[in-house]
C-alpha cells in the first residue's frame, strides 16, 4: 500500500474488524470486511455501518450566501430552508459536471457543503475562484468524519444510544445539530444506499469513539460493519450516479437522466445553463440506461454495448452483482438513436452476452417519506 495514501481517522477502527484496505480516491479504505454480498444483504435487511470520512467538507459563510452560490449550481437554492438538504451540480461552462453535492443550509448566513474525495480540490478552485470575494471559505475536511449508520434498523441504534434525539421527526433530506454520547453530531437524514438511514458528521478525534458505539448496539440489531463494495452494489441497485462513471466534466446530468436536479426554467442564471438549455431543446445525444445482464457475468466498466446486430451503441460506466435481483447489473451510456432498445448486446471478452432495458431503481427504494 502506497504511503502517500491518507487514512481517515477510523483506520484503525478497520484493522481491528480485519478489513481488507484498498486505494480509493487518495486514501486506504475498506472494500469489504465479511464479504461484498453478506453487507449488502444486511444493509437492506438490517442495517451497515460505513466510514465515509473521505469525502470532503466545505463551509460558506457571508451575506446572500445562497444567492451567490446559485450562480454556480443547478438546483433551486431558495427553495431550501434552514436545516434543509439539496442534492447539486456544479457545472462547467458546457454542462458536464465537476461535481454533485449536497448543499445544507445550515444557518442564516452559513452554508455546508459534502463534496466527493477525488473532486475536493477541483470543487475548492472552482468554488473560491468564482465566490471567494465574497465569501467566506472554510475546509473542514480534515477537522470532520463522516459516518453513515443506513438500514431499516438505524434509527432504533440512534434512539437507544441517543434517546434525546427526536429521530423519529428528522425527515428526509433535513438535518440538525445535536449530540450523541456526548459527542457534537451535525446528523442528516441522508444516504447513498436508497434505504432510510442517517449521515453523522462527527470531529474527527471523536469518530472512532462514536463508531464503537454505533457498532456496540447495532450488532445486537444485526448491523455490520459495510465497506467500499457494498457501498456500491447498494448505490448501483438503486441507479444512483457515481462521479467519474454516470457523471463527469464531460458527461451533463441531462445524459445521466437527472434532469429533476437541473432547474433550467425556474433558475435564471448559472454556469453551464446555456449549455444544457441547448441541450434539452436537441434532446442528450447519449442517455444512460439501466440494464439487467442475462447471464452470470459482470458487465464491467468499459465494455461496449451493442444493437442486436452487433453494431457498437454505447459502454458500460458501472457493474457488478445485484444479490437482491440475483444477477448482474450495470448502467451503460447508449446513443440517442438506439435509447429505445429494449434488448442489447454487452462484450464480455469475446463474447457477446444479452442485456435486458430496465427502469430503475432496480430495487425498491425505502427512502423516508417527509412528514412535514
Amino acid at each position: 500500500m502506497s504511503e502517500s495514501l491518507s487514512r481517515t481517522p477510523l483506520y484503525k477502527n478497520h484493522l481491528a474488524l480485519s478489513a481488507r484496505m484498498v486505494p480509493f480516491a487518495g486514501y486506504e479504505m475498506p472494500v469489504q470486511y465479511q464479504g461484498v454480498i453478506e453487507e449488502t444483504k444486511a444493509c437492506r435487511k438490517t442495517g451497515g455501518l460505513f466510514d465515509v470520512s473521505h469525502m470532503g467538507q466545505f463551509v460558506l459563510k457571508g451575506k446572500n450566501v445562497l444567492p451567490l452560490l446559485q450562480e454556480l449550481v443547478t438546483n433551486q437554492l431558495n427553495k431550501v430552508a434552514i436545516g434543509q438538504a439539496q442534492y447539486n451540480f456544479l457545472c462547467n461552462e458546457r454542462g458536464g459536471v465537476i461535481d454533485d453535492i449536497i448543499v445544507y443550509h445550515r444557518a442564516e448566513n452559513e452554508v455546508f457543503l459534502c463534496v466527493n474525495a477525488s473532486n475536493r480540490k477541483a470543487d475548492w478552485d472552482w468554488l473560491t475562484s468564482h465566490l471567494g470575494a465574497q465569501l467566506d471559505f472554510q475546509d473542514l475536511s480534515e477537522q470532520t468524519a463522516l459516518i453513515a449508520i443506513q438500514g431499516p434498523e438505524s434509527q432504533s441504534v440512534l434512539m437507544k444510544i441517543a434517546p434525546d434525539g427526536d429521530w423519529d421527526r428528522l425527515n428526509y433530506y433535513w438535518a440538525k445539530e445535536t449530540s450523541i454520547c456526548d459527542i457534537p453530531v451535525f446528523v442528516s437524514r441522508t444516504g447513498y444506499t436508497g434505504e432510510d438511514g442517517f449521515e453523522l458528521y462527527v470531529p474527527s478525534e471523536k469518530a472512532s469513539e462514536l463508531w464503537n458505539a454505533l457498532l456496540e448496539e447495532g450488532k445486537t440489531r444485526g448491523i455490520q460493519p459495510c465497506g467500499l463494495g457494498a457501498r456500491d452494489s447498494l448505490r448501483l441497485e438503486m441507479g444512483y450516479p457515481l462521479h467519474g462513471h454516470e457523471l463527469s466534466p464531460d458527461i451533463t446530468p441531462l445524459q445521466a437522466g437527472l434532469t429533476w436536479a437541473v432547474k433550467l426554467d425556474t433558475v435564471p442564471q448559472f454556469i453551464g445553463r446555456e449549455a444544457l438549455l441547448k441541450e434539452r431543446s436537441e434532446g442528450p445525444q447519449i442517455q444512460l440506461k439501466p440494464l439487467v445482464i442475462q447471464d452470470k457475468r459482470i458487465a464491467r466498466q468499459g465494455y461496449e454495448i451493442a444493437n442486436l446486430n452487433k453494431q457498437i451503441v454505447g459502454t458500460i460506466t458501472s457493474g457488478t452483482f445485484s444479490p437482491h435481483c440475483g444477477s448482474p447489473i450495470a448502467l451503460g451510456f447508449v446513443q440517442k438513436e438506439d435509447s429505445q432498445n429494449s434488448q442489447y448486446l454487452v462484450k464480455v471478452r469475446t463474447d457477446w452476452i444479452p442485456a435486458q432495458s430496465t427502469s430503475l431503481p432496480f430495487v425498491p427504494s425505502r427512502v423516508r417519506k417527509n412528514t412535514k
